[in-house]
Order: structure tokens, then C-alpha cells, then sequence
């Protein structure tokens, strides 16, 4: 067999198929266009209201802080407490916040006449800041520990 060198492979494509090749490929570049211009004109959506971040956990535990201070200032220590023990227990480092968290909680409970779990926080506090001086709620605490315990 020889070749013919004028032989086209369109040759024996129907004219119906290659109509319909060159339709969908117009139809593509016009839909190409009208893609281009939807995104360079597009203009900023107006009053539609900015999603909201999540809470950063600083932010939670500064609502944390407030929240229980307000308790405290409120007479509410049982509520306050939860409220700092959630501060406490936020605080990824051992440091100061996380001392004075400690230290309300320690007071809160002495105030509540708790001195048990007192001793508990307020030792806590002791040792992530040493150089708070929580001596005299602690002497305070220890001896009502022992009178009760010496009283039973």
C-alpha cells in the first residue's frame, strides 16, 4: 500500500462531527471569556457582615478573669472559683498568671472557709511564683486545718 502524500486525516471525518468540534470549542472560549470578565469586574459584596474569629484563648481567659471578678465582687466565690480554676487551667506556662489564678482561687476558699482545698491552691501559687508572700494565709489556713484535726 502506498500512501498518498496529499492524504488528510480529516478527510474522512463527516462534516456533521466537525461542526459540532467547532461549536463546543466557540462555545468553551466564549464561556473562558465570560469567566475572565466575571473575575476582573467583580466588586466587593457590601453589608454582608465579616465572619467572626474564634476566640483566641488569651481572649478567653482574659473573660475568664473578668467574668470571676465580677463574681467575687459579687459575693459569688463558689461561681468566682470556677472561674479562675478555668483561667488556671488555660494558662499553657507556669508563670505569674498562672500563680495569681492559683492565689485567687487559694483566697476564695479561705473566704469560704474551705482551707483544705486552700492550702491547695494557695501552695500551688507558692510554687509557681516564690516570691509571693501567701505565708500569713497559709499559717492561717494550716492552723484551722490542725484545730479541726486535733478537735476531732
Amino acid at each position: 500500500m502506498s500512501e498518498n502524500p496529499k492524504f488528510i486525516p480529516t478527510d474522512r471525518v463527516s462534516k456533521k462531527l466537525k461542526i459540532v468540534v467547532i461549536m463546543l470549542t466557540v462555545l468553551i472560549f466564549l464561556a473562558f471569556i465570560a469567566l475572565f470578565n466575571k473575575f476582573s469586574n467583580k466588586q466587593p459584596i457590601k453589608n454582608v457582615p465579616a465572619v467572626q474569629e474564634p476566640l483566641s484563648n488569651q481572649h478567653l481567659v482574659d473573660e475568664y478573669q473578668r467574668v470571676g471578678t465580677r463574681l467575687m465582687n459579687s459575693g459569688l466565690k463558689e461561681q468566682a472559683i470556677d472561674q479562675f480554676i478555668r483561667v488556671w487551667e488555660m494558662q499553657k506556662f507556669d508563670g505569674v498568671e498562672k500563680a495569681k489564678a492559683a492565689q485567687t482561687v487559694g483566697r476564695l476558699y479561705a473566704d469560704l472557709g474551705n482551707c483544705p482545698e486552700a492550702l491547695v491552691w494557695l501552695f500551688r501559687a507558692e510554687v509557681l511564683d516564690p516570691e509571693k508572700i501567701l505565708t500569713p494565709l497559709i499559717d492561717a489556713c494550716l492552723a484551722k486545718v490542725r484545730n479541726n484535726i486535733s478537735g476531732q
